[in-house]
């Protein structure tokens, strides 16, 4: 199965975030994550997530290293971030430890990640095959393929999510 990262942009909706590429260069965003976000926006609010307009995204200095927040978790303060001139996107979340870790490579990959969930689910569905288990199995497939990073942390997002599928929650 294909997939062309574009089509998440009609996932967006009409409520997207503009940036500017010199403005997220020059707040530490790399040069990777700054090339997609300039060019496809990012959506205001998105599955779980909020992001942020540009003037609200928030330097933070986090056991020594520099952090970008860009955004957070819709259904609480927990945030998104991307690490100064380096391309990983990080999340936050009080029950993990540490506090915050790797959720995707980059951005791209983590809306990727999303396209993903979509696709495979409409493809088994289309099929008539879907059933949580197999969905499970699946996602797990394609996302080591595309970021086995972030499906390495036991307690990441990603891996939650198809722990959940892989159990029927």
């Amino acid at each position: 199965m294909d997939f062309d990262i574009k089509e998440i942009i009609k996932y967006y909706g009409e409520d997207v975030w503009q940036y500017k590429l010199n403005d997220l260069l020059n707040v530490g965003i790399s040069r990777e994550n700054a090339n997609f976000i300039s060019s496809s926006g990012l959506p205001k609010v998105f599955s779980d997530f909020i992001f942020f307009e540009f003037e609200k995204f928030e330097k933070i200095t986090f056991k020594n290293t520099n952090i970008i927040k860009i955004g957070q978790f819709s259904f609480g303060e927990h945030g998104l971030f991307l690490k100064e001139n380096e391309d990983e996107l990080f999340a936050s979340s009080s029950y993990h430890e540490p506090e915050i870790y790797i959720m995707n490579k980059n951005i791209e990959t983590f809306f990727l990640f999303h396209l993903i969930k979509n696709k495979i689910a409409i493809n088994m569905i289309e099929r008539n095959k879907f059933n949580s288990f197999d969905y499970a199995l699946e996602l797990k497939k394609v996302y080591n393929e595309n970021d086995y990073v972030a499906m390495e942390d036991q307690e990441g997002y990603w891996s939650h999510l198809v722990e959940d599928y892989e159990t029927g929650l």
